[in-house]
């Protein structure tokens, strides 16, 4: 087959979700499936960033992708794929694309109007222009039908990989240099991370927290948050009656300190009002930490049955959660055992690969 991927998403400094799935997808499409040709795409905006696509392969070709000329441009194309939400504009080739996530429409109130009604409009041009649609779980797969009358055959679901060579239990070595660099000292900690605002739900975790009366040695730890953002963490523990000297805000958290800091965790922490996917989760149970996690969206999905969900809108319940995990250290290390076998078994990122390799040879066939 010529597969023709767009990879606009990943032509940036700082990839972000969308773009290290595209990395990551292609690379194993690479491995996995050597024997097909594979164009990289990308939009006009990015192209004279193409450069930063040099790790996923070198050796294919890179093309320009312009609405209405864009199958002119690619030549012959069996199948054409789209890491992020954008497609070419003609039925010259099948296409598909992965919809990372349906939050405009589930939860409205979690995004500004004017990102609501941007992100809306482009999700249902997509969707318009695809012959099959890529979701990462069954209540994407609901959601899709649910809010875009999406016929259920015309939808695939595929979760993400984890790429297991970085995220993987911390040697003691490695969490006793990054507790001595965050000023952790040997205290237990609970992580979070990811962007403050109304959809992390990190004043609600602060809030719960606050409220299970945990033992004083035990920290949080905020991954993410810096600058505004920082203050208004700080402004919300206060609220609550979280002592600051107990919150760490080490800012944005380097790639390679990220695997160690969570495997460092006494336990993870997702409270999001609703998630895609939730990729952390999954990270997270890869590098070991016991999980307690939001059930919104797909996150009950994500977690399985390898840590302890809750109701973020129940704040007993996510009171409960979290002194369980706390309390219990026979559940803490059960979980910290399972976790990292779940990941290796269920969620590879050359079985990503292969699962998106049926949808092309279906395009293919059409």
């Amino acid at each position: 087959m010529r597969v023709a991927l767009d990879v606009t998403s990943c032509a940036k400094q700082q990839r972000g979700g969308i773009g290290n799935y595209g990395a990551f997808l292609i690379q194993a499409l690479a491995r996995v499936a050597p024997e097909h040709d594979y164009v990289l795409c990308l939009r006009p905006q990015r192209f004279l960033d193409r450069r930063r696509c040099d790790d996923l392969m070198p050796t294919q070709p890179r093309r320009l992708i312009v609405d209405p000329i864009s199958a002119l441009l690619l030549g012959k194309v069996d199948a054409f794929h789209g890491i992020g939400v954008r497609l070419p504009d003609t039925r010259a080739f099948g296409k598909s694309f992965m919809l990372h996530d349906l939050n405009v429409f589930e939860h409205p109130e979690l995004a500004r109007p004017d990102w609501r009604r941007k992100r809306g409009r482009r999700i249902r041009q997509t969707v318009s222009r695809a012959d099959l649609v890529v979701v990462l779980s069954e209540q994407g797969a609901r959601a899709a039908v649910e809010h875009l009358g999406l016929p259920r055959e015309r939808l695939r679901v595929i979760p993400h990989g984890v790429d297991t060579t970085r995220f993987r239990p911390p040697t003691e070595e490695q969490v006793a240099d990054l507790r001595g660099r965050l000023d952790l000292g040997q205290r237990p900690y609970v992580l979070t991370t990811g962007p403050f605002g109304p959809r992390k739900n990190q004043a609600g975790l602060l809030a719960a927290l606050a409220a299970a009366d945990l033992p004083d040695d035990w920290l949080l730890v905020m991954g993410g948050p810096r600058g505004e953002k920082a203050d208004a963490a700080r402004a919300a523990a206060q609220s609550v009656g979280w002592p600051l000297d107990r919150l760490r805000l080490p800012g944005w958290v380097a790639e390679d300190d990220l695997p160690t800091l969570l495997g460092g965790a006494g336990f993870y922490v997702c409270a999001s009002m609703h998630e895609g996917f939730g990729m952390p989760v999954l990270e997270a149970q890869a590098c070991g930490a016991p999980v307690v996690s939001s059930d919104r969206g797909a996150l009950r999905e994500t977690l399985g049955d390898v840590g302890l969900a809750f109701d973020p809108t129940d704040k007993s319940g996510f009171v409960a959660a979290l002194r369980r995990m706390a309390d219990d250290a026979t559940l803490r290390a059960s979980l910290s055992r399972r976790g990292p076998e779940r990941v290796r078994d269920a969620f590879t990122w050359e079985r990503c690969a292969r699962d998106h390799l049926a949808v092309f040879e279906e395009l293919a066939a059409r």
